[in-house]
């Protein structure tokens, strides 16, 4: 029988074999350190990428935060303005309001009806004279409460003084300012 010695060739083998195996190890390590350095490169781009976003969008936040002051500033300015013009329109109202009201007291004045005083009372005026009866105070509420700038009128208090040796009825009346509800057609 021949004997051949078959141990150099399995070294062989088992050589090419473990080259074929660090040959596949380092491969794969290969790989795995340029996936590793592609993918570290990839999200520090994208972290760069959102960095610059965030400093646009903060540039932004500061850009619209001067246009909110510059239109609350003109907000206030403007709700000044209005409340500055509605003033003016009410003293406008206030400034034609007593010529009105005391030409329309003057007009139902009787002849037999002198006035001392009128001040504001609120929503009305309160008027205070002197008469020589008390159907001249009559006469003059009736006037009053048909002048188109009252709504009604009382009276507050009647009592019969002396002037001048003389009995007449001093009164006081309220005048409430305000146009009359118009009374629907029957």
């Amino acid at each position: 029988m021949i004997r051949i010695n078959l141990l150099p060739a399995r070294e062989a083998q088992r050589r090419v074999e473990v080259r074929r195996q660090v040959q596949v190890a380092v491969l794969a390590l290969s790989l795995t350190l340029g996936g590793g350095i592609w993918g570290y490169f990839a999200q520090n781009d994208a972290l760069e990428a959102r960095q610059a976003e965030l400093a646009r969008l903060n540039a932004e936040l500061k850009r619209l935060e001067e246009i909110i002051k510059e239109v609350r500033k003109f907000e206030t300015s403007k709700a000044l303005m209005v409340r500055k013009v509605a003033a003016i329109e009410d003293l406008k109202l206030k400034q034609r309001r007593p010529a009105r009201l005391l030409d329309e007291i003057s007009a139902s004045l009787p002849e037999q009806i002198w006035l001392l005083t009128i001040k504001d009372a609120g929503a009305g005026l309160q008027i205070t004279g002197k008469s020589f009866d008390n159907v001249g105070i009559a006469a003059f509420m009736e006037n009053l409460e048909r002048a188109p700038s009252f709504r009604a009128v009382e009276l507050v208090e009647s009592k019969t003084e002396l002037l001048k040796g003389r009995s007449v009825v001093a009164f006081t009346v309220v005048a409430h300012i305000g146009e009359k509800k118009k009374e629907a057609a029957s």
